[in-house]
């Protein structure tokens, strides 16, 4: 399962020292760099409460009838399943992205069929740490002219996140070519935990990139708040030009582009482990999920150049871990909703679409996602005037006999939701005809 390692989840063995070793050389260098300065906090840090005080239910919470979640059948387990992207102009075709490094092309139509896509499980051979593995896949919105399409995985020795580009054989059934990869972005990790690592193309043709804050609890570091390093952000590229001696371009409109104190490829910060970035098929709108670490979980509508507050808050709240902001006259910018674990909610959250289907008219608007731990599936009604949410409508509650662990909440090529579940099994909300 590639998203919810949290500190608060305990290590059965310590891994071997060839892990750890090159986090120690980066916590070194971090706490002597003047890029990553270690943080002194001038004022005293806050106390954390015994036992927090739980706060009243911010949205009246319904089971919605007639809804069901449904098994798709196929003649085979899918290891891990990570993230699903359809493959434009290809038939109805989409590929499933697995932990591991297997890539399938396959078919929701109740066929059953799928094909091998890319076999990568080679060059991550020896990534079995609970988050390191691939994280995203994207198709280019061109891909039917130039066949390409993006890579989100992890390596070692250095540990880090590797953004790539692919190119896929001409045929109708198209194949990946492994030997045509091009690295775009190395970035180091101190930890195996927090990659992020979604990836998703907008209605601008631009690619985004979703970044955990480093696996380091409380960011002691503040990597997310730092605006020179990529961590605890989502990055906006390019990938159809370059600037200067970059593999990439930088987005004129990107919105720190002319800001020589800020990476520019950043387009949003203050996240620790977005999971699930979708696109809103009618506004076009951004949407995010992003795991807490001991009480919230939280859904993001992500504007350009906002700062969704990690590790200053956490959730809707200040956190208790930092007493100041890392630079001053910090503006942050409200979840749109957040569950918390003092309730019993959930303890960690899967993203996410904004449903724009055609099956299921009561879902119309509402942000579907769901908790993988619990194994709950939600969808969040919005005011469409407001932006606000109004309501939580429970579509399923995992029986204890059923091993379902949501790893995203995704669509079809049709923008119907398709959930994939770390026991290797994929399914849909469907009407219930019972």
């Amino acid at each position: 399962m590639v998203h919810a390692t949290d500190a608060n989840i305990p290590m059965k063995t310590l891994p071997n020292s060839r892990f750890w070793l090159p986090a120690l050389t980066l916590m070194a260098f971090l706490a002597n760099s003047p890029i990553y300065p270690a943080i002194q906090d001038s004022g005293t840090p806050l106390p954390i409460p015994a036992t927090p005080e739980i706060p009243p239910q911010e949205l009246p919470e319904e089971q919605m009838p007639g809804i069901v979640l449904r098994k798709l059948a196929f003649d085979r387990e899918f290891d891990s399943p990570v993230t699903l992207a359809s493959l434009p102009d290809a038939g109805g075709e989409q590929v499933i992205a697995m932990q591991r490094g297997e890539f399938c092309a396959l078919r929701l139509d109740g066929s059953g069929m799928w094909r091998p896509f890319l076999d990568f499980r080679a060059k991550l051979k020896g990534l079995v740490l609970f988050e390191e593995g691939v994280h995203g896949i994207a198709f280019h919105p061109r891909f039917a002219e130039n066949r390409l399409f993006y890579l989100s995985y992890s390596q070692n020795e250095p540990r880090r996140t590797v953004i790539s580009e692919m190119r896929a054989s001409t045929d109708s059934t198209p194949d990946a070519l492994p030997e045509t990869e091009r690295i775009l972005l190395e970035i180091p990790q101190p930890l195996a935990d927090h990659w992020g690592g979604h990836l998703a193309f907008g209605p601008d043709g631009c690619l985004y990139i979703a970044l955990g804050d480093g696996g380091l609890r409380n960011d002691p570091y503040r990597l997310a708040q730092n605006p020179w390093v990529l961590h605890g952000k989502i990055l906006r590229i390019d990938v159809n030009n370059r600037s200067g001696t970059l593999p990439y371009a930088i987005p004129a409109d990107n919105p720190f582009a002319k800001v020589q104190t800020v990476r520019q490829e950043i387009f949003a910060l203050g996240f620790r482990n977005p999971w699930g970035l979708s696109f809103d098929a009618r506004s076009g709108q951004l949407w995010c999920a992003d795991v807490g670490q001991d009480l919230w979980e939280e859904i993001n509508r992500v504007e350009s150049g906002a700062n969704y507050g990690w590790s200053e808050r956490d959730g809707p709240a200040k956190s208790a871990f930092h007493a100041h902001s890392y630079l001053p006259d910090t503006t942050t910018t409200d979840t749109v909703h957040a569950y918390t674990r003092m309730r019993g909610e959930g303890i960690c959250i899967v993203g996410g679409l904004l449903y724009r289907g055609q099956k299921l008219p009561r879902l119309n608007g509402a942000f579907v996602f769901a908790d993988w731990g619990y194994g709950t599936v939600w969808a969040l009604g919005i005011d469409p005037a407001s932006g606000l949410p109004t309501r939580r409508s429970v579509l399923h509650r995992k029986d204890a006999e059923h091993k379902f662990n949501p790893t995203l909440v995704t669509a079809d090529v049709d923008g119907e939701p398709v959930l994939l579940s770390q026991d290797g099994a994929l399914y849909r909300l469907e009407q219930d005809d019972e």
